[in-house]
């Protein structure tokens, strides 16, 4: 594998966990919308439209639980086949990337994590991506 193959499959994974994050907060605004129209609908006489923008939502709150579920499994493959990767590399450079792509820390916050210079963390991380490749 080559080293822009790797860093790409090492940031599949953060990409996913970003998606994830959107994905829950779209459910909540939906289940947001419905906690509204269902106290609406408590206090209106019964015929009301109400009930079918009530059903919309219930169906687009639906959509969007599947979707973060199937988000979840592959964000859960991926995070697997990842970590079987990255426990092959040799420390220094598993911690490393572990702080950097499961955990996802920025590179400042990994190179206080480790005590080191900014810039030679830098490094480190390409030499860690490095080694993640050759596996």
């Amino acid at each position: 594998m080559i080293e822009k193959d790797a860093k790409k499959e090492l940031y599949s994974y953060l990409h996913s966990k970003k998606l994830e994050e959107r994905k829950l907060e779209q459910i909540e605004e939906q289940k947001a919308k419905l906690t509204k129209i269902t106290s609406i609908l408590s206090d209106m006489p019964k015929g009301t439209t109400d009930h079918d923008k009530m059903s919309k939502n219930i169906a687009i709150l639906l959509d969007l639980i599947s979707e973060h579920i199937k988000i979840m499994t592959e964000e859960e493959e991926n995070l697997i086949r990842i970590t079987k990767k990255i426990n092959q590399v040799e420390q220094p450079y598993r911690n490393i990337l572990e702080l950097r792509f499961v955990k996802g820390m920025k590179v400042e916050e990994v190179s206080v994590e480790l005590d080191r210079d900014y810039r030679y963390t830098k490094k480190l991380i390409k030499k860690s991506i490095k080694k993640y490749a050759e596996i």
